[in-house]
């Protein structure tokens, strides 16, 4: 879609040759910007953990002795657990997802003289963006040419504050044109720019835990312990002949499931 050029702008931008050239040595603002897990990380997270692997190995072992049985309760407990697990953190990693600060669906540009609406994905480092009111800034640069305007940087910084912009000011991706008319120059594109940085960012799966979760934190350490005492125990009273193989192997099982 083209415009004709503003009265207010001489500004001619980049050609269609300059814009391939840009493209073509990495410098657009296309660049995909991902969580730090995958789906197969999640699953692996949850699937090949410690006690998982305590779990398998004593149902190998009652397998051994004739017990599988026994094998399915432990089976249940480790599907169970992994796919509550997987569910939550594939949700999460959804929302995560969509996490963004740049939002405006096209960007004005000029190239060749004229002004023309594309996607934001088509930008280029160099090209010149046109931003009327509500128009959002999507690419870091600065203000060229004869064109004022106020911005809204609430989104990145906090602060409600309108600030003035004019030739030469910096303008950063994320924030909004809330009055007058203006021309900016892309400096900063795809993973360069503060929006994508911070979206990245926020996008990062962090496991932050409550207080809460720290109290029962310690008492499943606690617990633990005890656990380990047990089986301990038991251990010992298989070492002595004082119970059976089959009966001591059950009561760890008994004891891990706990």
């Amino acid at each position: 879609m083209s415009h004709s050029p503003s009265t207010q702008n001489t500004l001619t931008g980049l050609s269609d040759r300059e814009v391939i050239a840009q493209r073509a040595a990495g410098k657009g603002n296309n660049v995909p910007i991902q969580t730090s897990r995958t789906y197969w990380d999640i699953l692996r997270d949850n699937l090949f953990t410690f006690i998982n692997g305590v779990y398998l190995f004593l149902s190998l072992v009652l397998i051994v002795l004739g017990r599988s049985s026994d094998v399915v309760v432990l089976a249940f407990v480790i599907f169970l657990n992994v796919v509550v697990n997987v569910v939550q953190e594939m949700r999460a990693k959804r929302k995560l997802d969509k996490v963004a600060l740049v939002t405006r669906p096209h960007a004005t540009v000029i190239r060749n003289g004229q002004e023309r609406e594309v996607d934001p994905n088509e930008i280029v480092l160099g090209d010149v963006l046109v931003v009327h009111p509500g128009d959002q800034i999507v690419v870091d640069g600065s203000v060229v040419g004869p064109g004022e305007m106020k911005v809204d940087e609430s989104l990145l910084t906090g602060e409600s504050d309108l600030i003035p912009k004019q030739e030469g000011d910096p303008v950063y991706s994320g924030s909004f044109c809330v009055s007058g008319t203006a021309c900016y120059e892309a400096e900063k594109v795809g993973a360069d720019s503060l929006a994508n940085k911070m979206t990245a960012e926020a996008r990062q799966f962090r496991k932050s835990l409550t207080p809460l979760q720290h109290q029962i934190n310690l008492m499943i350490r606690l617990l633990l312990g005890i656990a380990i005492l047990l089986g301990f125990t038991v251990t010992m009273q298989m070492l002595l002949r004082v119970s059976s193989i089959t009966q001591g192997v059950q009561n760890l099982a008994v004891i891990r499931a706990c």
